[in-house]
């Protein structure tokens, strides 16, 4: 079995990126299929810059790869999710690392030199994009603060190149039944900054404290500028409702890769355009469409 986790396309080739059972972090270059070898390792990010095919991930740690060759990050607990290469051939690598004192530490690293980015007072992050947008660094994922009800609560963020974090709104509190946001991709057009991902619902409870059928689950969404835009589509079946994981906006276009439940399969591949639902592969074929690029 295999995943493919990222795509890209330069000059006419499509870049594909993920990991096969057995074999570990993979990529492809059109049809053409190559191994990155490792422990265990998986691969989550690839861009090409200058003929050069990057790819970022984690292979006892996060580490990214050049041409195949690994270049370690920091060791320990850490990985890798996403990568870009400015026009000067330095290279961004966002995604997360284990401090001693247990917390899940958003960071990047630049040429291999790690810096921290913010997260919650006594809370975790991480960063699962990385994208330039006009010369400027722009990290998507997410972030955990403390709470004295769920114990963490959990919401989609995009860190700018300064450092600065902006938190996503969920649309209401755990009062009002939400548990928490997450988000997993992003993109910038103009002065629009997007963050796709899902917001988690609590399920009601009856007399007896059993869930009510029906209630809770994941959904799509997707934040402009802050603002949460819902997406469409989707049942609820067993707590799985819809899920988005990357996005890109370009010419008044804005499409968003990920998941919809159907009656017959938890996870369907799907996308939707400008809000507009898409099923890839029908619905009642199991799968995720983890990416999308414009």
């Amino acid at each position: 079995s295999s995943a493919a986790s990222d795509v890209y396309k330069r000059q006419g080739k499509v870049y594909a990126v993920g990991w096969t059972f057995g074999a570990g972090a993979v990529y492809w270059i059109d049809n053409q299929f190559f191994t990155l070898g490792g422990n265990d390792s998986k691969a989550y990010a690839i861009v090409v810059h200058d003929g050069d095919v990057f790819i970022a991930g984690r292979d006892n740690g996060a580490c990214y790869w050049k041409n195949s060759k690994k270049n370690v990050l920091s060791g320990g607990d850490s990985s890798g999710y996403g990568i870009a290469v400015k026009d000067n051939g330095n290279v961004f690598v966002g995604g997360y690392y284990m401090n001693n004192h247990h917390f899940i530490i958003p960071a990047y690293w630049k040429n291999g030199n790690r810096i921290n980015l913010s997260k919650p007072d006594g809370g975790d992050g991480e960063v699962q994009d990385v994208k330039i947008y006009n010369g400027s660094m722009y990290y998507f994922g997410m972030s955990m603060a403390p709470n004295n009800m769920l114990g963490y609560l959990p919401k989609a963020s995009y860190w700018k190149a300064n450092g600065n974090r902006t938190d996503m709104p969920n649309g209401g509190g755990w009062q009002k039944g939400i548990y928490g946001g997450v988000g997993y991709g992003g993109c910038v057009e103009g002065d629009m900054v997007y963050v796709a991902g899902r917001v988690d619902w609590i399920a009601e409870v009856d007399d007896e404290g059993k869930d009510i059928p029906g209630t809770g689950g994941s959904y799509a969404h997707y934040w402009m500028n802050g603002t949460k835009v819902d997406l469409p589509g989707g049942v609820f079946n067993d707590y799985y409702v819809s899920s988005a994981y990357d996005i890109a906006a370009k010419a008044g276009f804005v499409v968003v890769s990920g998941e919809v439940a159907s009656e017959s399969q938890t996870q369907v591949p799907a996308a939707w355009v400008n809000e507009q639902l898409i099923h890839l592969e029908g619905e009642d074929t199991y799968g995720v469409a983890k990416a999308v690029y414009i």
